[in-house]
């Protein structure tokens, strides 16, 4: 890699080295570790002398390392994936500390590159234990890699920030005293961020899908996507997105695009929620005994699933006194941008007199903190 002058170092590397812990790029180690069962999953800043560990999902924080302490360095010299099967076997890498102080053994590593083509970090996998990848996991890696890529490139220098006086908000009184608010706040004069609902008979369809980019195409794209799921209102969720997804690879927009999305139908008799989560995680159900979950799930975005790995959809039931918050990853940026944002923001729904009261709290802290990205949050009561 070459040397960068000082004028010529890339924005997104200047933003994210030394910068704090993010959500959007940890729910991406975390399910990095989970899929590959690694000792460690982490995206990597990668500078001419040091690399700073950006996102690793638990443990110490591992903070700066020297660049020829580490594999990245020579990550982002590649164009694709580099893969070190047993690491004291590899002349290039057999004398680094990771091998020689921390007995890393296995590394696969997949250089992530801003829209110029600098390649400025890694999303890369860690283990004590020699192993090698086979097809399908090169594949996932790779998606996975684009994923924090995209990240990489929502990094915004010259971001004004949003305004409270710029948020928009919605709230429907539905069947079986369910009520559906939002908010949305746009970073652009468009959002990339869209949530929608509607009633039919007993049952509520629910969708937030957050498309990575800003400006008019991504807002273009978000407006297709909402309209495409809520056309489907009765599909179960996964079957939704299958179609959907079915129809994406038939339209030109959606080349080399995805979208995080939360989609679910509420049975507003029973209270169950079916729902499917699209590597978005960021969907939280309070209780009334004051006990809470997260909906998580082990979903790639829409636009990264491979071919011969199946949606997983999940199903949770809410009562009298519950409420359901979902949130995009710009909300999170209002508090401390990690999960436990997703927490402070469970401990003020649950303090507020409503979610319009909740929204003009979150409104005034998106327009007094640094937050570069759209923001959009919904709030499910049940009455």
């Amino acid at each position: 890699m070459n040397s960068d002058s000082p004028a010529s170092v890339p924005a997104e590397r200047a933003l994210l080295m030394d910068s704090p812990p993010e959500e959007r790029f940890d729910r991406i180690t975390r399910l990095a570790k989970e899929l590959f069962d690694v000792d460690y999953a982490l995206v990597n800043i990668v500078d001419d002398d040091v690399v700073y560990t950006k996102s690793q999902p638990d443990g110490p924080r591992l903070g700066r390392s020297p660049r020829d302490a580490v594999f990245c360095g020579e990550t982002v010299r590649q164009r694709d994936i580099l893969e070190v099967r047993d690491a004291t076997r590899d002349d290039r890498f057999r004398d680094i500390a990771a091998v020689t102080e921390y007995g890393i053994r296995f590394y696969a590593g997949f250089p992530l590159r801003t829209d110029d083509g600098d390649a400025i970090g890694t999303l890369c996998l860690l283990d004590g234990d020699p192993r090698a990848l086979d097809a399908a996991q090169r594949q996932a890696l790779e998606q996975l890699g684009r994923w924090a890529q995209a990240e990489v490139r929502q990094t915004d220098a010259g971001a004004d920030g949003a305004r409270a006086d710029e948020a928009s908000a919605r709230d429907d009184l539905l069947a079986d005293g369910v009520r559906l608010a939002s908010l949305a706040i746009p970073h652009g004069v468009v959002s990339g961020d869209r949530s929608g609902w509607q009633q039919v008979g007993g049952r509520v369809v629910v969708t937030l899908a957050d498309v990575m980019g800003k400006g008019e195409a991504a807002g273009a794209i978000a407006d297709a996507l909402l309209e495409a799921l809520q056309e489907r209102r009765d599909m179960e969720p996964v079957q939704a997105l299958l179609s959907v997804e079915d129809q994406a690879r038939l339209d030109g927009r959606y080349t080399d695009v995805f979208a995080t999305v939360f989609h679910a139908v509420v049975d507003a008799g029973s209270g169950t929620v079916d729902y499917v989560d699209a590597g978005h995680g960021l969907t939280l159900v309070l209780h009334a005994d004051g006990s809470s979950e997260r909906l998580d799930s082990r979903n790639l975005p829409l636009g990264l699933r491979p071919a011969d790995v199946d949606w997983e959809g999940g199903r949770v039931v809410v009562g009298r006194g519950d409420l359901l918050v979902c949130v995009s990853d710009g909300a999170l940026d209002a508090y401390d941008s990690t999960l436990e944002s997703l927490r402070m923001i469970g401990d003020e729904l649950r303090a507020a007199p409503d979610a319009r009261g909740f929204f003009d709290a979150l409104a005034v802290k998106v327009s007094t903190h640094q937050v570069d990205d759209d923001v959009t949050a919904v709030v499910l009561s049940v009455h």
